[in-house]
């Protein structure tokens, strides 16, 4: 998961109020429940001695924000009286929780929270196709239209009839058909490289999506999946579409998150692997910048601390070993919160081994606490 959505929560100085909250809606007094719930959530930031005028910005996002139909769960981190982060989960938290701390408690949003997830999807025909953009990952959207590539050229069916000239013609609608579908193929592929999309969704005309994945690009190739739908105009079908798009972009979550979890699985076993296990090993490859992927068990009870200063990646289990680095302002925090403050700051992305929903059952690790490194660790001496 690229961790670059809480990269300014993680670099900004805190303290923070972190809140996992119901925000189900699914009976009549669902209203009033919200209410309740989160005046109970409130009480604890008060006790907890968060300001007022934070308390104010997160009543606003949570009484006055857009309302999820069904089962869900919100989290919302704030902080000198702004919401900084706001995000929908798909089940409620268990339990529901705020916490009032120098760095923000994000694990649990991040064993439940989608993968964030850019997808391209095309409706495609014969006269070429519409291109949307959808986030899978933010509940409620529908994908959002962004190009139209419709082609003006003739003919575009083919006839009944036989001789030469009937032959002619049936070349002719063949031709126009893979040049309008070429075309959109190129429009497909710019919007991949442009949105860093890593999933393609086909939908439409059976023959033109195997006809235009067949135009694709490397990249948009790699990504691409075909679903069955109509391939109806934008307004049309939209909530099927979405769901349809929902569906592949847990199949493709589901997918990388396998393959990195088998990638753990040969590396791991190696002695000269680029991997570390255990919280002294990560912490001291986080403090490097060495780290690719921060790899945590949910499922494990980390109760140990870690010390935390103004540059993120500036993270030990000593402070004297901060101190001694000439670091400032520091902070002894959970070790959890650190690790994850520390691979944001440095561009790591974070991968879960188990915990949470993800229903994952990763390889065992010293801690539960692993990391894919960019490069192998020195070899002792």
């Amino acid at each position: 998961m690229d961790l670059e959505f809480i990269r300014e929560v993680s670099r900004a100085a805190g303290p923070y109020a972190t809140v996992y909250l119901d925000v189900s809606h699914e009976t009549e007094d669902a209203e009033h429940a919200l209410r309740l719930r989160w005046q109970e959530l409130r009480s604890a930031l008060e006790a907890q001695d968060a300001d007022l005028s934070t308390l104010a910005a997160l009543e606003d996002a949570v009484l006055g924000g857009p309302r999820v139909v069904g089962r869900a769960g919100r989290v919302l981190v704030a902080g000198s009286g702004e919401v900084l982060l706001d995000r929908v989960l798909p089940e409620p938290p268990d339990p529901p929780s705020a916490s009032w701390a120098s760095v923000p408690d994000l694990l649990p949003m991040l064993l439940d929270l989608p993968e964030p997830m850019t997808a391209v999807v095309v409706r495609v025909d014969k006269n070429g196709g519409e291109i949307l953009l959808a986030d899978p990952s933010d509940p409620g959207t529908d994908p959002e239209a962004v190009e139209d590539v419709t082609s003006a050229r003739h003919p575009l069916h083919k006839v009944r009839g036989g001789g030469w000239k009937h032959l002619k013609m049936q070349h002719t609608v063949e031709n126009t058909w893979r040049s309008n579908v070429s075309e959109l193929a190129e429009r497909v592929d710019r919007h991949v490289s442009e949105a860093g999309a890593r999933l393609v969704v086909l939908a439409g005309e059976t023959q033109s999506r195997k006809l235009l994945l067949d135009n694709l690009g490397e990249r948009a190739a790699r990504h691409a999946v075909e679903i069955e739908h109509s391939g109806a105009p934008s307004g049309a079908g939209d909530e099927e579409l979405a769901a349809a798009v929902d569906r592949a972009a847990r199949d493709a979550s589901s997918r990388e998150r396998h393959a990195v979890l088998e990638h753990v699985a040969q590396v791991a076993g190696r002695p000269d692997g680029a991997f570390a296990q255990g919280i002294g090993p990560v912490v001291a490859a986080l403090r490097a910048e060495q780290v690719d992927t921060l790899l945590l068990d949910g499922g494990i009870e980390r109760d140990g601390t870690a010390w935390i200063a103004e540059n993120p990646t500036h993270v030990a289990l000593d402070r004297e070993e901060l101190e001694a680095m000439g670091s400032r302002s520091l902070h002894r925090v959970p070790v959890d919160a650190a690790l994850l403050r520390a691979a944001a700051g440095s561009g790591a992305s974070f991968q879960p081994l188990g915990g949470g929903r993800t229903g994952l059952v990763g390889r065992p690790v010293e801690d539960g606490v692993a990391a894919l490194l960019r490069w192998p660790p020195s070899p002792s001496r």
